[in-house]
């Protein structure tokens, strides 16, 4: 029998972290989960914050791990020993001796880490962690927007990051001062790039001439050559295949930055004007794992890559990402990453690979057009300034680089109208709802209509929600039309569902469908199964969880791809809500707002903006690329020491990262001293 779960008086919903220390995802309190973060609300959410990677993911996969086995276990031995284990193989890296495994759906991740790690011939075992998702002009016709390599204090038409734009006129000259150095040298074609990331569009008409060429001759990550070769200059780790093209503009956007083609009389420049561009794709369409990174770092190495470029990161720490930058080192490569995109401080909060200590790796925090750090990039204020995570900072708001097509559904900015209603039970159904949280605004569609499932959540006192109805079943839906054949289809959505559950079994619960055509997604569409923290598990019914005796909502906010609707001529992808109640005890109901619908296509000629320190990351490597160009015999460390001697002091990250400067391209490349007559072979 049911039994009524009492509205305990509301505590802050941050006070979950110490209640749910015992499972994985937030098992560190620094950790990020979505709990204990701002939402983006419709007065801040734009196309470009969605594409920062400032979103709230999974940490880690709720199905796999990795085992890394130790060097006396043969590669050849190493699936045996995985299945020996009672795991189900998937994928097998002999070089780096490790597998990632499927593990009982009666096992937690956590058991399945446990267990592995007391075979004696395991060296480590870790989840599979998630990595989501920065001379005279050249005559580039939109070099004018890349304020970044020339600040002239110009203002960028329609922004995504408003702060410090236009700058004011005390802004002028601070950028990397690429002119500079392109007084010294512009070209990198003798120095590979790999660019590990979401693919390249290789055939966009900045990039294609100064792709990589690996049709020839290329190896595999283990080391052994392939047949036929790399013909599409790279390899794709997220698919498993050797076609790395980009599939939702990210990866374009870094390499664009990197090495757009100089002095086309098109487009852009890259701060390298010649470039030799590595596509290697990690992330798939809603990101990748440590696996898939650690493959796409040893594919570059073992191709020649001397710079590699990760504007990725994700929350936990992977030894194997560690030791496959290790191996870089070994090869003497440089490995630029980004700092992350949530306004954390690294002195206690996590970013990684940003926090890994590796002496070949450095980690860039985003800067605005007036050289102020941006209000998304982490840093880090740890006392001793050695031991700080973040080292340099470069633009990275509003920065013009390569992308593709995208058609955008922002619902706040139409009162979410246009919406279908349906259903049965109760005497209300959906209706738009701005509910305050804070200092912020929640927009969107509410059942009941009202706003007390928002402020039995975020607003003191917590006062009771307003009691759904019995026997409701409630929906809601919309259709969006999309670009056929679109390789990305994502959603941003921020939901809080309340109603009714005894122990993990919800009674009163929300749904979230969607289907690609324009008809009702509750027939035939395909359920969403969306992480819930409370309950340290993925669910599809989303209600609330009784803690202690007290009664927390689910509370989602983060975007999800919907896989349905892409790479399909069908051109329209609808999504949809459900509320349902049974016939005895009724809690709160639902609220779900930032709803934002993107769907993306790759074109061969389109450009736009993007924030993040992901866009950092590229300035520098691109800098990093045209030091070693220059003085091919410069090793990994002596590029650091040329970026931290001719770095400009900025006031804004002098006490948050270690070296306290922004990157200066014409003082780090100015006094080099170039060697000629060296012949440079690939190993």
């Amino acid at each position: 029998m049911k039994t009524k779960l009492s509205y305990a008086s509301k505590i802050k919903l941050i006070c979950l972290i110490t209640a749910l220390t015992s499972t994985v995802i937030i098992s560190n309190p620094n950790q990020r989960n979505f709990l204990t973060e701002p939402f983006r609300f419709e007065s801040s959410i734009t196309n470009s914050l969605s594409k920062s990677g400032a979103t709230n993911r999974p940490d880690f996969a709720p199905d796999e791990i990795i085992i890394k086995f130790k060097p006396s276990v043969s590669s050849d031995e190493i699936f045996n020993r995985s299945r020996s284990l009672g795991f189900q193989v998937g994928h097998v890296s002999k070089r780096a001796n490790f597998t990632t495994v499927k593990i009982a759906s009666n096992e937690s991740v956590a058991d399945a880490v446990t267990r592995a790690k007391l075979d004696p011939s395991v060296e480590y075992a870790e989840p599979k962690y998630y990595y989501y998702a920065q001379a005279t002009a050249p005559n580039d016709t939109d070099f004018g927007k890349l304020w970044g390599l020339n600040n002239t204090n110009q203002t960028i038409s329609s922004p995504s990051y408003t702060t410090n734009n236009p700058p004011g006129e005390s802004a002028i000259g601070k950028d990397m001062n690429v002119l500079g150095a392109w007084d010294v040298t512009s070209n990198c074609s003798s120095i590979i790039i790999a660019v590990l990331d979401t693919g390249i569009n290789y055939n966009h008409e900045d990039l294609s001439a100064n792709m990589w060429d690996g049709s020839a001759s290329c190896k595999d990550k283990d080391g052994f050559t392939i047949g036929g070769g790399c013909p599409n200059h790279g390899w794709d780790f997220a698919s498993g295949d050797n076609d790395p093209k980009d599939e939702e503009g990210h990866g374009s956007h870094v390499a664009g930055t990197i090495g757009a083609v100089g002095n086309n009389n098109k487009g852009i420049s890259g701060v390298c004007q010649s470039a030799q561009l590595m596509s290697v794709r990690v992330l798939g369409v809603g990101g990748g794992s440590n696996a898939t990174v650690t493959d796409g770092i040893y594919f570059a190495v073992r191709n020649g890559a001397k710079i590699i470029n990760m504007s990725l990161g994700g929350t936990q720490f992977s030894q194997l990402i560690y030791d496959a930058v290790e191996f870089a080192k070994a090869n003497d490569v440089l490995v630029v990453v980004a700092a992350g995109n949530e306004n954390t401080d690294l002195a206690s909060g996590n970013s990684y690979p940003c926090k890994n200590n590796n002496a070949n790796q450095i980690c860039i925090a985003a800067l605005d057009q007036n050289f102020q750090r941006a209000s998304f990039s982490n840093f880090d204020t740890t006392t001793t300034a050695a031991n700080r995570a973040v080292d340099f900072g470069a633009p990275g708001t509003n920065i013009y680089s390569i992308f593709g097509s995208e058609t955008t559904y922002n619902e706040g900015t139409s009162n979410y109208t246009g919406w279908t209603t349906g259903g049965s039970g109760g005497s209300v159904t959906w209706a738009y709802q701005s509910c305050a949280i804070g200092s912020g605004t929640l927009k969107g569609l509410a059942l009941p209509n009202d706003c007390s499932v928002i402020n039995f959540n975020f607003t003191p006192p917590y006062n009771n929600p307003t009691s759904v109805s019995a026997s409701v079943d409630r929906t809601v839906y919309k259709s969006f039309t999309i670009p056929n054949n679109s390789t990305k289809v994502s959603l941003f959505q921020t939901i809080v569902s309340d109603g009714e559950s005894i122990g993990d079994t919800c009674y009163d619960y929300t749904e979230v469908y969607y289907k690609n055509d324009a008809s009702s997604p509750f027939s035939g569409g395909t359920l969403l199964t969306l992480p819930d923290y409370n309950r340290s598990m993925y669910v599809q019914k989303l209600c609330r969880k009784t803690i202690s005796g007290v009664g927390y909502s689910f509370i989602l906010s983060e975007e999800v791809t919907l896989t349905n609707c892409m790479n399909s001529a069908v051109t329209s992808c609808t999504v949809g809500y459900r509320y349902k109640s049974d016939s005895t005890v009724q809690n709160g109901g639902v609220m779900f707002g930032d709803f934002y619908l993107s769907a993306w296509i790759a074109s061969n000629n389109s450009y736009g903006n993007y924030n993040g320190t992901s866009m950092a990351t590229p300035n520098v490597a691109g800098v990093a690329a045209l030091i070693r160009a220059y003085n091919p015999l410069f090793t990994y460390s002596e590029v650091i020491q040329k970026l931290i001697d001719g770095g400009t002091a900025t006031a804004t990250i002098s006490s948050n990262t270690k070296y306290g400067k922004a990157i200066n391209a014409n003082d780090s490349v100015k006094h080099i001293n170039q060697v000629t007559g060296v012949t440079a072979t690939l190993q």
